[in-house]
């Protein structure tokens, strides 16, 4: 089996989180390129891709706050919608690609995955077909309907896989920051269990609605994949290149 990479697309990476159902077409096609250059450099490297809800499911998920159960069809067709757009970019320049919805292939109880259909997954990666989650709820056994971000089913999944003995290569989350930046602006290149309580103040509420927890809970499921000695990097994936093992170092945040 080949080495597994997991990619983060930010909902405000593909996404105008500002507006309601504004997908960002040159970002996504850019990234999709990208994909493809990084898949064609490492032969021995499957994806699997998470896209974030963005301006797609975080509005219709505020709306329906205090009753998820009542807005659960709206919602899943709202983070359906931008994942079938990215489904559709990577399917144009000629990936093989397939939209997944959490949901039904991931149990979770009182917060924790249960389990995973980790056979079904690899049987798409061993014909070189991309998973793409999307953003989703999920029907928890003790706390019932809940939002289920793509920053924790990542990390979740990537801990699964590697419980299971697979190699975890690259895991990245890609938005439109350089990383983690700190109160003047500049970007934290390092991030670790140590020095975590130290960025406290550096987290910021991003533009647009967001139900998941932001940044803050970006690190913390990085935190999560350290702590089981998988690395993370947190990039702009505006960048050209950002995707590439570049020598030049772009700005990016790694947690580890």
């Amino acid at each position: 089996m080949k080495k597994l990479a997991f990619i983060k697309l930010g909902g405000s990476l593909i996404t105008d989180k500002t507006k309601v159902n504004k997908a960002r077409l040159p970002i996504i096609k850019k990234i999709s390129l990208e994909i493809k250059e990084l898949l064609e450099k490492n032969k021995d490297l499957s994806l699997l891709i998470f896209t974030g809800a963005g301006g797609y499911g975080h509005p219709v998920a505020a709306k329906y706050k205090n009753n998820l159960e009542k807005g659960l069809l709206e919602i899943k067709k709202a983070v359906k919608e931008i994942n079938g757009i990215v489904v559709s970019s990577l399917k144009v320049i000629g990936l093989e690609a397939v939209s997944v919805e959490p949901d039904k292939v991931a149990k979770y109880d009182n917060g924790e995955m249960a389990s995973l259909s980790s056979s079904y997954i690899i049987s798409l990666l061993k014909k070189n077909i991309i998973p793409v989650f999307h953003a989703d709820l999920v029907t928890d056994k003790f706390k019932g309907v809940s939002v289920l971000s793509m920053d924790r089913f990542l990390a979740d999944s990537a801990i699964y896989f590697k419980k299971k003995g697979y190699k975890i290569k690259r895991v990245i989350f890609a938005g439109t920051t350089n990383g983690v930046i700190d109160e003047k602006g500049k970007t934290i290149p390092k991030i670790n269990r140590n020095n975590f309580s130290q960025t406290n103040k550096v987290f910021f509420k991003g533009k647009g609605v967001d139900v998941s927890g932001g940044m803050r809970y970006k690190v913390e499921q990085c935190l999560r994949l350290a702590d089981k000695g998988i690395k993370a990097d947190i990039i702009n994936g505006t960048i050209v290149g950002s995707l590439q093992d570049r020598k030049d170092k772009l700005p990016a945040t790694t947690i580890l």
